[in-house]
């Protein structure tokens, strides 16, 4: 099984942006530092820390910008959360589908 088709979720983003970064040990940040250094609002950084809204492209490359990160992590967590989900959702509607390619055949489309 691969872990992203684990069945416990993965860490949402904001999540990590919360316990890691805002609270990590002797460099606390608050909310309204990081909205301000973001240039969003406070309510922004809050829905996201809080799961309510996922970390988009735009706000990736903000977040990489002011935390010396890539935005790749960000968008990555995002990924993995986003497919979990995705996959519990339409767990039940998975068995109504037709695969066109069998397992082992050449996709469609080449990632080179």
């Amino acid at each position: 099984m691969m872990a992203d088709e684990r069945d416990f979720p993965p860490q949402k983003p904001g999540v990590f942006l919360r316990d890691r970064v805002l609270r990590r040990p002797g460099a606390r940040i608050t909310q309204e530092a990081l909205a301000d250094a973001l240039d969003v609002s406070r309510f922004t950084v809050n829905q996201i820390i809080n799961g309510h809204r996922a970390i988009t492209a735009d706000m990736a490359v903000r977040l990489a910008f002011v935390l010396g990160t890539s935005p790749d992590l960000w968008l990555d967590m995002q990924k993995r959360v986003d497919l979990f989900e995705a996959r519990r959702k339409l767990a039940d509607q998975m068995q109504k589908l037709i695969k066109l390619r069998g397992k082992g055949a050449q996709p469609f489309i080449s990632s080179d």
